[in-house]
């Protein structure tokens, strides 16, 4: 079996498709055939090192976290999945491997794949809508009429909060590029700010919660922008961000992890087009390197980046 790997922690030069040879198969652990693989930027900062305090000490390493798939083989134990269902998820950090021909994991990381989607869709969403979810969802606990400030509303994270938010009926504003200012407004983001005009949102409206996905907004101003009771949510725990943070009450941190159980109800709004996430760019897994490789190093694309796998 075929994956991205790596023997040391490094650059992209690091990287490499090599032979790898799969774990038997757990009780409560599925075998899926990867037929499409999404990257995020968490992918390359494992590599890099960023984790691996959390990290066994073996080598190699595969890279790659979100894929949708079909399930080839099932633990005894496993009763919500089946060989043959289409699937979607994401791997264990502390193992990844999701860059690959096949990938063995524990099957609650896994979700029938909503059947709108195709496999490259799929494989856009966990990550992304699993953090949104435990921003959006679990720590600002949206509801209807709430008002929610989105920073940085139309990259992945921040697009799945807002259609996370409008999708539980909250009012959305948030930040983006003054070239992409009209596709936030499409998308349902009123008003939109220029990233620069920081003193235009930051002095202006008063929100329930504020979600800061690019850390570039101070803990500060975010929970200046705040109600009474709102809650400034961050996805970017720096140390200077942490203590400062931890002084307030209304300060709450989001992790994907936090919404791994709910990939079923991800499924099921993106299966009702309420959560869609653009597929950018689809490269072939034997153009895995030199694709990760540039976006790594800043290629932007209008969407999230995807390998599809040959049947």
């Amino acid at each position: 079996m075929k994956r991205v790997q790596y023997d040391r922690y490094g650059g992209p030069e690091e990287m490499y498709i090599g032979e790898f040879k799969l774990p038997d198969l757990g009780p409560n652990e599925v075998r899926v055939a990867v037929r499409a693989a999404a990257i995020n930027p968490f992918d390359w900062k494992l590599r890099r090192g960023a984790m691996k305090l959390f990290m066994n000490r073996s080598f190699p390493k595969g890279m790659g976290t979100d894929f949708a798939g079909i399930v080839e083989a099932a633990g005894q134990s496993v009763a919500d999945v089946h060989v043959g269902d289409e699937v979607f998820g994401t791997v264990d950090f502390k193992k990844s491997g999701a860059f690959a021909e096949t990938v063995v994991l524990e099957s609650n990381f896994v979700a029938k794949k909503p059947p709108q989607l195709t496999f490259g869709e799929a494989a856009c969403l966990p990550i992304p809508a699993m953090t949104a979810w435990a921003a959006i969802v679990q720590r600002a606990r949206v509801k209807a009429g709430s008002s929610i400030f989105v920073n940085g509303c139309l990259g992945a994270v921040g697009s799945s909060a807002v259609q996370l938010a409008i999708a539980h009926g909250a009012r959305v504003a948030g930040t983006s590029s003054p070239t992409s200012m009209r596709s936030a407004d499409a998308m349902g983001v009123r008003p939109v700010f220029a990233y620069s005009d920081n003193n235009a949102y930051v002095k202006g409206e008063k929100f329930d919660a504020v979600f800061d996905t690019l850390g570039t907004l101070s803990v500060g101003d975010g929970i200046s922008m705040l109600k009474p009771d709102g809650v400034f949510v961050d996805i970017n725990p720096t140390p200077s961000r942490l203590a400062r943070g931890l002084l307030s009450r209304r300060y709450k941190l989001a992790f994907a992890t936090m919404g791994i159980k709910h990939l079923s109800a991800i499924a099921e709004l993106a299966n009702k087009g309420s959560l869609r996430l653009k597929v950018g760019i689809e490269a072939p897994f034997d153009d895995a390197l030199g694709t990760l490789t540039k976006t790594e190093v800043g290629s932007r694309a209008s969407g999230k980046v995807v390998f599809t796998m040959s049947p």
